[in-house]
């Protein structure tokens, strides 16, 4: 079995691959545009184990930009993991992390993480490698007449053209924040572009003339999914809540809650308390001298300072 880079391999091999795996249509022409656009990516993009001529697994390698209490620094991502149906249960996807934890310790970072679920086999395989659970989001759920507030919030779907005011938003909040508080500058543009977030789903909140917040929200079903939400210290996360519903019909709110302020809001609103779901994401040491329970403390996990979001991570 051969360990090739992306640039070495048939990127329509590395297509069928991922469609076969994942059901993700990773074409030539969104991976140029990864590479133009996004900053995170090795320059070789992902490694891939080739089998008798074949294209048999893939890992894809991210540089993460994070903040902790010692300054910045940057971890692992591995990201978009799979193995071809015909070659499953031989080693292959070990393999292939263990070489990306290599390569990720020549580049000097000392974490690797990753998302994933708990219910998946794929999480017995990360958790035998070192990883470990790092932070469960919790989410709540309610019908919205029962948590339904007045709000002088005003909920907008972003533009194009009105992207970087969340860019410069999260710049401005995320400052004295540990974890994922840093981003390039055009970020949610780029990740619009491509195709990890949905156009529709960019959300800004506004308290008159002063941009509140933003969120990452879809509307389906008479459902009102909260992913993520970024709002001002002054700002109640139940207002924009009830800001979002009044865009369309819903009946129902789910919200995950990324961070302990947002939940104490909707607490205090009649929401329920937060349940962990089966996502999680992990993390793994990759040197002797650090460990997870380490990187807690330097990430500020379990603490208001810590800031986590889904495009964040991998």
């Amino acid at each position: 079995m051969q360990i090739l880079d992306y640039d070495r391999v048939d990127p329509l091999d590395v297509l069928n691959l991922n469609l076969l795996s994942l059901d993700y249509a990773l074409t030539p022409e969104r991976v140029a545009l990864i590479r133009q656009l996004d900053e995170r990516p090795f320059p070789f993009f992902a490694i891939y184990a080739i089998d008798g001529g074949i294209v048999a697994g893939q890992a894809g390698v991210y540089r993460l930009p994070t903040m902790t209490s010692e300054g910045p620094e940057d971890v692992g991502g591995v990201w978009a993991v799979c193995t071809h149906p015909a070659f499953s249960r031989r080693g292959i996807a070990h393999r292939l992390l263990e070489e990306a934890h290599a390569r990720m310790r020549e580049a000097g970072l000392r974490f690797s993480t990753l998302g994933t679920a708990r219910h998946r086999g794929a999480y017995r395989l990360y958790q035998q490698l070192g990883y470990e659970d790092f932070f469960v989001t919790l989410t709540t759920f309610s019908e919205l007449e029962s948590v339904r507030l007045a709000t002088r919030l005003v909920a907008e779907h972003a533009t194009p053209d009105r992207y970087p005011l969340a860019d410069t938003f999260f710049h401005e909040v995320s400052a004295g924040y540990l974890g994922f508080a840093r981003r390039s500058k055009a970020f949610i543009a780029m990740m619009v572009a491509i195709g990890d977030l949905g156009a529709e789903q960019v959300w800004l909140l506004w308290d008159g003339e002063e941009l509140a917040g933003y969120a990452l929200a879809t509307i389906s079903e008479s459902v009102l999914s909260v992913n993520n939400l970024l709002l001002r210290e002054s700002a109640l996360a139940a207002e924009a809540v009830s800001a979002l519903c009044q865009e369309q019909p819903v009946s129902y709110v789910r919200v995950h809650l990324d961070q302990a302020s947002v939940g104490e809001s909707l607490r205090k609103a009649g929401y329920p308390p937060g349940l962990p779901g089966w996502g999680t994401f992990m993390i793994k040491p990759l040197i002797p001298d650090v460990s997870v329970e380490g990187a807690r403390r330097i990430f500020g996990v379990g603490t208001e300072r810590f800031m986590i979001s889904p495009i964040d991570v991998t």
